[in-house]
């Protein structure tokens, strides 16, 4: 999914390109998976109200919001992804675009739905990327956050990336809590997943919060 944004950072560039270098070997991987929380998360959300979906590959979770009847935006780096996105969902709109610069106005979205992307992020830039979600956030809008388990960060090739490395990082739940309410948002409620995948070295931290 391409959840990285193109900085100065040398980590950062190399786990772009490997997404870049993955292509459908990636995406086909993902395509299936149904993120478990994501019947409830609709439910807290306005009738047909605007969704950022980011990093959002080729658009799988897109398009479970627009099957509900949302308006929604997606973002990513990988131009393959976006060219999939836009051939299969010409009625939604797929920008090239990096999350540490989000070029939208204030208080213009209802929900930013941010599904494994932290977990590429080096912590210490965290705090960046959610001023920036905040700031595209309406009052009372919902924000979505899955990362996975575990401590410290590694840059590592897994079942996902054939044999390619990812930077990886991982949080604890009152870690991510503690990051979330820094930047002004309200815990809404954080839970335990396992994998969808069957990965039994991998648990998923999901945390929605609102402004």
């Amino acid at each position: 999914m391409a959840k990285l944004l193109s900085s100065g950072k040398d980590i950062y560039k190399r786990t772009i390109q490997t997404y870049e270098k993955l292509g459908s070997k990636y995406t086909k991987g993902i395509k299936n998976i149904k993120v478990k929380e994501f019947p409830e998360f609709v439910k807290i959300l306005p009738k047909g109200g605007r969704v950022l979906d980011i990093g959002c590959a080729t658009g799988r979770d897109s398009k479970r919001f627009l099957q509900k009847g949302f308006k929604v935006v997606g973002i990513d780096l990988v131009d393959s992804f976006l060219r999939e996105a836009r051939s299969d969902m010409p009625q939604a709109k797929f920008i090239k675009m990096d999350l540490f610069n989000l070029n939208f106005p204030s208080n213009y979205f209802d929900a930013v739905w941010a599904n494994a992307v932290l977990l590429h992020i080096k912590k210490k830039d965290i705090p960046k990327a959610l001023k920036g979600f905040y700031k595209i956030l309406k009052s009372k809008g919902k924000l979505h956050i899955r990362v996975k388990q575990g401590k410290g960060a590694r840059y590592k090739a897994e079942r996902l990336s054939v044999g390619e490395k990812r930077l990886f990082v991982y949080f604890s739940s009152s870690e991510l809590e503690r990051l979330v309410k820094k930047a002004g948002f309200s815990i809404i409620i954080t839970r335990i997943f396992p994998d969808e995948l069957r990965r039994k070295d991998v648990k998923w931290i999901s945390l929605w919060a609102e402004k």
